[in-house]
Order: C-alpha cells, then structure tokens, then sequence
C-alpha cells in the first residue's frame, strides 16, 4: 500500500507560530533582565575601582577627599575645570571606568563646562562618564574623620548633572539614575560599594548637555529623607546629597557635620 505524505495544514502552522510567539514574549524579559543583570555587575565593578582610588587618594592627601572641581587653567591659558575625575585619574588608570555599560554616553563632562562658559572645559578633557558624586562630601573635600557613618555615606553613583528647570532641578544637581532594574550602584566613604533601590517619578529634565533626564526617587537607604523629618513617601529625593546620619525614625542625612 502506497503510503501519502502528509503536509501541516494551515492551522496546525497557525497554532506553532502562537506558540512560538508566546514563548518569545515570555522568555525575551527574561533575557533581558539578564543582560541587565551582567551590566549592573560590570557597573558596580566600576563603583569598587572608583571607591578604592578615592581611598587611595584620602591616604595620600592628609586623609580629605578631592574637591568636587575647582577653577585652573589649562596650557592654552584658558579656564577649565579640575574635578574629582581628574583628581582619581592617577589611581585608576583608566578612563573606561567612568562609563557605566547600561549608559556609557550618560553625560559629556568636558562639553558640560564649556557650556555653562568654562572655555578650557574639563582640565583633564575628560568627556564621558556615567557617574556623579555626593557634593555634600566633595564640595567642602570632607575629611575622612569627619563622616560619623562612611559605611552609609554614599561619595558617588549611577548619576546625571542637571540643567535648571523641570523636576525642580537646579543646576549641578546630581540626579540618580536606576539603569539596572530600577537598582542603583553606588560607592561609599569607606570604599565599598553597593546598590540601593530607586523609581520613576514621571518627570523628566535636561543634563548639562541638554539630553533628556530622568526623575527617580531613592526609595531605600539612608538618603530617602532629611534628619528631622518624619517619613514622607510622597516626598521624591533623588540625589545622594548629605552625611548619613540617624535620627528617632531611623537612618537619614543632614548638611555638613
């Protein structure tokens, strides 16, 4: 007996492509996360390297951090701004480090300054980077005796510069940034890094180079609230600006010790 070849018919292929196509939407998440999760690991590798040059940095300068930036001038004779990154450079050694993998063209720092009418911009000519820092510590280049609690005071993180404008951003305000899942990787005063959680407030602003920036709202930590305050959910903090401190509610930070 002659055996028929049977062919699909065009509703069991019908029926496949559903299936695949469920499988996809269930499993390309998940992928993703994933990916994400890889990037998040390579960032806070960053935050470990960046906290131990900062380390470095305290033990050779009289035990201070470096100076947020401060105004010198460059071998045109120009204006530029000297900052933190330039002042880590020689313990890094390596400017990759400032770019976090989920968002390495966060921000031109270099273009930044020569915006707001710094000639020269970044002394060093440093142009992307991904992170900022707790001007609360490296404004005044805090000492390293003076931080109660270094454990939970951050020095730097996932972060943007702000324009002034919307979001009530001012400008230099140091904006986080929850690439990785909504987790935030960070570094702290002791030289260790970890992250903490943050979401999105629905408002967006501009960076220093005019580039779309995203509100999110610290969520965990210490940095969720000013010491003296009650708890407030509905109050968005979305920098790492302050000393951790605590209070009667728990962790929280203030202004300089």
């Amino acid at each position: 007996m002659k055996r028929v070849k049977r062919a699909f018919t065009l509703i069991e292929l019908l029926v496949v492509i559903a299936i695949i196509a469920i499988l996809a939407a269930i499993l390309f998440p998940v992928f993703a996360r994933a990916r994400e999760k890889a990037r998040q690991t390579s960032c806070l590798s960053n935050m470990k390297q960046m906290g131990t040059a900062a380390m470095m940095y305290v033990q050779d300068y009289d035990e201070r951090f470096p100076i947020s930036y401060y105004l010198s001038r460059n071998a045109a004779g120009q204006p530029c701004a000297f900052t933190f990154l330039a002042a880590i450079e020689p313990y890094v050694k390596n400017r990759q480090i400032y770019q976090c993998p989920s968002e390495p063209r966060a921000m031109d720092v270099d273009a930044g300054f020569k915006g707001i009418g710094v000639a020269g911009g970044e002394c060093g000519g440093f142009t992307l980077a991904s992170y900022n820092f707790n001007y609360a510590i490296t404004n005044i280049s805090a000492s390293i005796a003076s931080i109660e609690f270094p454990a939970e005071t951050a020095l730097a993180s996932d972060g943007n510069l702000a324009l002034p404008g919307a979001c009530n951003f001012n400008l230099f305000d140091s904006p986080v940034q929850a690439r990785h899942n909504d987790i935030v990787n960070a570094c702290y005063a002791d030289g260790h890094a970890k992250t903490f959680t943050a979401k999105l407030s629905g408002c967006t602003g501009l960076n220093i180079n005019r580039n779309a920036l995203r509100q999110y709202c610290i969520t965990s930590g210490a940095y969720t609230r000013w010491c003296g305050q009650q708890p407030a959910p509905d109050v968005c903090r979305d920098e790492l600006w302050g000393f951790a401190k605590q209070d009667q509610w728990g962790w929280c930070t203030q202004g300089a010790p």
